[in-house]
């Protein structure tokens, strides 16, 4: 330690990392990890590492190198002191060693050892204690996961068994819609199909007027029955359309199950005019 002066902190301050830490050690003996160059090597740079930080915080070259002889002292007890007296031990010895010091800097050098020690304390006492010689045993693992399943043999996809049962439910509406429309249109002849009657077993004669009104009133009448059935039917027959519309874009693999016309059924009521239609008699 006499041989380390002021001067020549300075000029080691001065060096790059590697270099400075050969210079620094050669003025401190290291007996206690002789023999071990890994942790003999850690020591000299924690010490370096613990001086630089004094220099660069602007403690006087005497003070630089009482921290650097404190902390060679320090290291080698890392390994068998918890964390409440590794603080304890450097409180202690920055009084002993460094009575003199400014609080400022004394609080500075205290922090930057106890966060040091703090952080790396698992790393720290793995060298110091010599467990980082362990050898690590690895063993080979390995994972055998089941076949892959053949693909079955029978079987639908989700997607096309739900668009199958789509299909048959649109195909019973759509049979059930033309069963209807066919019972309509039989029901149509009979209707529109019966005869006008005239009862003449009145005992007066009917004048020009009466007759009028009566035609009259039978054509209204029939065209409000015709009126009806054609509406039914308009209405089966644009149902039909739109359920085939539905089946055609399942079938053809359409995105959407369910497919609306553009336009409405026509509106047969205004392009018709039974009541108007109607003409007077002649007698």
């Amino acid at each position: 330690m006499a041989a380390l002066t002021d001067r020549k902190m300075a000029k080691i301050a001065k060096l790059q990392r590697e270099e400075g830490v050969q210079r620094l050690s050669r003025h401190f003996s290291w007996p206690e990890f002789s023999g071990d160059e890994l942790r003999h090597s850690a020591h000299q740079q924690f010490v370096y590492d613990c001086a630089m930080f004094a220099s660069a915080r602007g403690l006087a070259w005497g003070a630089v190198r009482s921290v650097a002889g404190m902390t060679r002292d320090l290291f080698p007890q890392l390994a068998d002191l918890d964390l409440p007296r590794v603080l304890s031990l450097i409180s202690d010895w920055l009084t002993e060693c460094l009575p003199c010091l400014p609080p400022a800097q004394r609080n500075a050098v205290f922090h930057f050892l106890s966060d040091t020690c703090v952080t790396r304390q698992r790393l720290l006492q793995t060298v110091t204690s010599g467990t980082c010689h362990l050898t690590i045993s690895q063993e080979h693992l390995e994972v055998q996961v089941p076949p892959t399943p053949l693909p079955l043999v029978q079987g639908f996809d989700e997607c096309v068994w739900e668009r199958q049962c789509v299909c048959a439910r649109l195909q019973i509406a759509e049979q059930q819609k033309r069963e209807e429309l066919r019972r309509l249109r039989e029901e149509e002849g009979p209707q529109l199909g019966s005869e006008f009657t005239l009862d003449t077993t009145k005992d007066h004669r009917l004048d020009r007027q009466e007759v009028a009104a009566l035609v009259r009133s039978t054509v209204r009448a029939r065209g409000d029955l015709l009126m009806g059935i054609l509406l039914k039917e308009s209405r089966l027959v644009y149902e039909l359309l739109e359920l085939s519309l539905q089946q055609t874009a399942l079938t053809t693999g359409g995105s959407s199950t369910k497919t609306h016309l553009t336009h409405t059924p026509p509106d047969i009521t205004q392009t018709s005019d039974f009541n108007g239609a109607t003409k007077t008699a002649r007698t």
